[in-house]
């Protein structure tokens, strides 16, 4: 089975996921930058997953747009859908049920919460100010190895 893995990222973690992810796929897989290939040519994969953070309850407008432009190539495919984020678990179903379409979502083999982290490094100033000031006396977020290995299971099953 041949894999585009497309994904958004700010801070780095969407982007190590989805490197973790292709090296647990059995057969191809290609990990995509949506950012850098806006309109990726999904002709040649049995099968995509999409990858994002979420940013103020919102996944990358990217990504939406993506999900949005190839809904009809999509549900011809094996589809998976991951989100990073630090928010609980909980909040997981939430998320994906508010930033994609109910027939994306329907379709999609696997659906993964892979956790999330905080990557100041990569982040601008306004940015790392936000977070510091949100997070300060709130446990750290981090993203969770397990979930990306059943994941990659509950796909390929």
């Amino acid at each position: 089975m041949k894999t585009a893995i497309i994904y958004a990222t700010r801070s780095g973690t969407a982007e190590n996921c989805s490197q973790k992810l292709s090296d647990m796929l059995a057969g191809e897989s290609t990990v995509i930058n949506i950012k850098k290939v806006s309109s990726p040519d999904l002709s040649g994969y049995d099968a995509v997953i999409v990858g994002t953070f979420i940013r103020i309850g919102k996944v990358q407008k990217e990504i939406s747009e993506f999900v949005q432009k190839n809904l009809k190539t999509l549900k011809e495919k094996r589809q998976g859908v991951f989100l990073c984020m630090g928010a609980r678990e909980e909040n997981f179903s939430e998320h994906l049920s508010r930033n994609f379409p109910k027939e994306f979502l329907d379709k999609c083999k696997a659906k993964g919460f892979f956790g999330g982290e905080f990557n100041l490094e990569r982040l601008g100033f306004l940015s790392k100010m936000m977070l510091k000031a949100a997070s300060k006396g709130k446990p750290q977020p981090h993203f969770i190895p397990s979930n990306i290995d059943r994941f990659a299971k509950d796909f390929e099953d």
